[in-house]
């Protein structure tokens, strides 16, 4: 302790006696610390707490009750987790009946307590612009004992039964003011007056909402499941229910979340419960991101440590001359590295702080269970702080081992001659570079096998340790692979600078700087390759699962038409869906009302949806008998079998509804058939000699699947065409509607169909739901309106590649800005040379640009190759792929790739040939 104390003060000295390489460390460490730290406080401030969950929950009340079940014995809940529930086998609630009634939480009230039901519904206002549909919530919302779940905004709260509230998005959308008159169309209509505005705290602050007293809408029964007893839930202001009041509220189905059992559970959770939590994979990223930063901070600050060694290599040696040891030394350099460290670590921690808070208080946009309040993580926040202190630390080690090798005779007298080539550990690294590259490189392929191997099993499901050993190698073979390739990184620039030599005067002093000053071009090049390597992977396995999205993907219809199936269940949900052609027809006029680019086409389709009961199956004859170890988009399409109305099977309609299915002017062969009689088969499959056949299983149900060699209990054969698209779209046979009459096909108006510019907007879908529950009237409780567009295999991994470009730009720009620095205190001795010989400004400017492009080029290239290696290796395939495994095609995203390896390179050295060089000559040393 006694030689750390001064060897530490003497490195705080050292470490600021070059601002300008102090400050370059500084920020090399306070900028991922400023990062760290503000990403932890971000996504600490949206994990709620226990309080802050409960009084969004409850406000300030005791406790809610909601039902949950049938009121029969057999459901148990979480104390805390108050939704996660478990039914005991056995019990009267595990075999419970779809009509057993359940139970009235208002019946449960404790006597004499005081209650607030609450409900919420579908309504209707009329305002100044027409209709509006929006979600209505029945209750005293406005009580103050419910303050945190919702909180009145402006006005007073309603005090006679014809008085409501709205949200502030639903008063400005509706164009009227506090204290105006609304009529309510629906589920009611009356005249209301509004007295002020009000929101949920856990919602979209631009959500439209209306607010109306208990008993506004129509009266709630528990005589069945299908009654609304569900949708109740009542706060007790005052009274908790203890446990065993809970438990005994659990016997008729009724859960409760009280506060105080909440906050003191009783030793009886579920072993399935527990808040669902994303802080152990933010941690996790948080902690792999960290090590890949460190690594980063390692290389660059490392090079300015080394720069600095051999700049205070005088220093150094009068520490040693006066009698300093190595280890003496050594704790020199290191404290500059803690010192430093420490510094940048606190400044990125206060800086990352603020700018966390900042940025809470700009997101936060009111909704309590996205943003429930700002939180400052203190273990996560001295984690971060331990980095920057570690990055400073371990950056300084291999300074700290150079500066113990300084000749000490020859740093006092001042000698600039450069320390010669250790000539044992050249040849140690021109054998384990390219053993480290050959091992790294089997490593990863044989581990691409195993993952193979594994992924081929019959059976899945169960983890196991080879699973994470094989992924393991994947990852590190290509680490292995970098280092070997660092370790090369002499060899390859001293390729590079014989290559510019051939390219002008400041491209061969450029390539021979790179060549002779390893200790900061290697960290450097180390730098670039990794961080383009990352990109590589990220770009490359994005692509790949595209492209087997894209394999996969089956077209419902031809691209820009959108679709909508408007089937009709019963209460029960025992039958299968049907059609209602007038229902259909009036959901045309509906939805005209709101998609008028074109007009909306009725088209019929037969019925494909089973119920629970016995019923009919009609469809089109599956003529191939094959196997399907793998699915497809066209022999083994998954539509083959499917059996709902989103993928009929049989469509009827007229040649234009055709043309607007398939995306083109129907073939003359198709007009023909279709206006003579006969049909049209879209898939190979179901036409055989000139026909296609329409069978028909009488007695059959969602739960006995109809075999394949099934004998129907009736067929027609319709005479057809075969017309099969490319690609294939999820419709079989189509067939006019006299066609269809005349063979006995049941089809019936079930299907919409239009085209559309783009998908129809989140605006549009409200727009819609508005016009059907205000138009519907009966039938909106019997079908919806809801429309499915055809956009095709979109790739929606833009912002995947943005961000792996940009932190492969950043990363790059920085090293190389380093790079240029370092270099430029580093040869102050050889701008003089150049100056002295009468070389202009504008040779420094052009050798900083090709010192870029040199260490840029290199270590780009190499990281965008390397970043190959291991996608290829989890993509290999020897052979047909077996049933029951999806197989990743190896897709390299080449533009992307290109614009990592080469125009990245060149932006670098473009910036960098606009800001480097100096304006005037350098002030020359001469001897007198």
């Amino acid at each position: 302790m006694s030689r750390l104390r001064p060897a530490l003060r003497l490195g705080r000295r050292m470490a600021f006696a070059s601002v300008g390489r102090a400050a370059l460390v500084l920020a090399l460490i306070a900028v991922p610390t400023t990062g760290f730290a503000a990403l932890a406080v971000v996504f600490q401030s949206t994990q709620p707490t226990t309080e802050e969950r409960l009084d969004h929950d409850l406000g300030h009340a005791a406790a809610q009750l909601q039902a949950w079940g049938p009121d029969v014995p057999g459901l148990r809940q979480d104390p805390v987790d108050w939704t996660a529930t478990e039914t005991e086998p056995g019990s009267p609630a595990d075999g419970a009946a779809a009509t057993t009634a359940w139970a009235d939480p208002l019946d449960h009230v404790p006597a004499g307590a005081r209650s607030i039901p609450v409900a919420t519904a579908d309504a209707v206002l009329e305002g100044a612009h027409g209709p509006l549909g929006l979600s209505a919530t029945e209750g005293a919302v406005w009580d103050e004992v419910l303050d945190g779940r919702w909180r009145v905004l402006d006005g007073r709260a309603p005090e006679r039964a014809d008085e409501l509230m709205l949200t502030p998005a639903a008063l400005d959308r509706m164009g009227l003011h506090v204290g105006d008159h609304v009529a309510l169309t629906d589920p009611v209509r009356s005249t209301f007056t509004i007295t002020g505005t009000l929101r949920d705290l856990g919602s979209d602050p631009d959500a439209l909402g209306v607010f109306v007293p208990w008993g506004t809408f129509s009266e709630r029964t528990a005589d069945a499941a299908g009654s609304d007893t569900w949708n109740v839930t009542v706060y007790l202001p005052d009274d908790a229910p203890t446990w065993s009041e809970i438990r005994a509220l659990n016997a008729h189905g009724i859960l409760v979340e009280s506060r105080p059992v909440v906050l003191d559970p009783p030793d009886d959770r579920l072993a399935n419960a527990g808040q669902a939590s994303l802080i152990g994979w933010y941690v996790g990223a948080l902690g792999l991101v960290a090590v890949f930063a460190l690594f980063e901070v390692a290389l660059l600050a490392g090079a300015a440590f080394l720069v600095g060694t051999r700049a205070d290599a005088r220093s150094y040696a009068i520490v040693t001359s006066v009698g300093g040891d190595r280890g003496f030394v050594r704790s020199v350099v290191a404290g500059s590295g803690l010192v430093l460290g420490v510094t940048g670590a606190l400044l990125g921690l206060g800086a990352g702080t603020g700018l966390g808070a900042l940025a809470f208080r700009l997101i936060d946009d009111g909704d309590v269970t996205k943003f429930p309040g700002l939180h400052l993580p203190v273990g996560l926040l001295a984690a971060v702080a331990g980095f920057g202190v570690v990055a400073g630390l371990v950056s300084s080690l291999v300074a700290a081992r150079a500066a113990t090798r300084v000749n000490v005779l020859a740093a006092l007298r001042g000698s600039l001659r450069p320390a010669p080539t250790n000539r044992p550990a050249r040849r140690r690294r021109r054998v384990w570079g390219p053993v480290l590259i050959v091992a790294g490189a089997l490593l990863t392929l044989g581990c691409g096998v195993g993952v193979l191997a594994l992924n081929d099993r019959p059976v899945q499901g169960e983890p196991d340790h080879w699973a994470l050993v094989v992924g393991a190698g994947v990852a590190l073979g290509p680490c292995l692979v970098q280092l070997g390739v660092a370790l090369c990184s002499p060899e390859v620039l001293t390729l590079a600078a014989r290559i510019a030599s051939r390219m002008g005067l400041a491209a061969r002093l450029a390539g021979r700087d790179a060549r002779r000053n390893p200790v900061r071009t290697i960290p450097v090049l180390a730098s670039v390759m990794s961080v383009v390597f990352v990109a590589s992977v990220l770009v490359t396995y994005t692509a790949s699962s595209h492209a087997r999205f894209v394999q996969e993907y089956e077209y419902r219809t031809a691209v820009g038409v959108a679709t909508s199936d408007v089937s009709v269940w019963d209460e029960t949900g025992e039958h299968g869906a049907t059609h209602d052609a007038a229902l259909t027809r009036r959901a045309a006029s509906i939805a005209a009302t709101v998609l008028g680019h074109d007009r909306i086409r009725v088209l019929g389709s037969v019925s494909q949806d089973l119920g629970s009961e016995p019923g009919t199956l009609v469809r089109p004859r599956d003529q191939v008998v094959r196997a399907c170890p793998t699915p497809n988009t066209t022999t083994c399409a998954s539509f083959l079998g499917a059996s709902d109305n989103s993928s009929p099977h049989i469509v009827t309609g007229t040649v234009d509804d055709y043309a607007v299915l398939t995306g083109h002017r129907p073939s003359a062969a198709v007009r023909d058939a279709l206006h003579s009689g006969r049909a049209v088969s879209l898939w190979s499959e179901y036409a055989r000699d000139g026909s296609v056949h329409v069978d028909t299983f009488r007695g059959v149900s969602s739960d006995t699947a109809v075999p394949v060699d099934a004998r129907p209990s009736s067929s027609v054969a319709i005479p057809a065409v075969l017309d099969v698209q490319t690609p294939r779209i999820a419709i079989g046979v189509f067939m006019t509607r006299a066609t269809a009459q005349r063979y006995g096909v049941p089809a019936v108006d079930g299907l919409l169909v239009t085209r559309l510019p783009a998908d129809i907007s989140s605006e549009q879908y409200g727009e819609l739901a508005t016009a059907w529950q205000s138009n519907a009237g009966a039938d909106r409780d019997r079908a919806g309106l809801s429309f499915q567009y055809e956009a095709g295999p979109v790739d929606g991994n833009a912002a995947v590649k943005s961000i792996a470009l940009a932190l492969a730009a950043a990363v790059t720009i920085g090293a190389t800005a380093v790079a240029i620095g370092l270099a430029r205190s580093d040869g102050r001795r050889d701008d003089e040379v150049l100056d002295a010989i009468g070389a202009a400004p504008r040779l420094r400017r052009r050798v900083s640009a090709w010192q870029a492009a040199i260490l840029t080029s290199v270590g780009s290239v190499v990281g965008a190759l390397l970043g190959l290696l291991p996608i290829r290796a989890l993509t290999l395939r020897f052979g047909p792929t077996p049933a029951g495994v999806t197989h990743m095609p190896f897709v390299p995203d080449w533009p992307t790739l290109a614009l990592l390896a080469i125009g990245l390179p060149l932006l670098v050295t473009v910036g960098t040939w606009a800001t480097a060089g100096r304006s005037r000559r350098v002030a020359v040393r001469r001897a007198h």
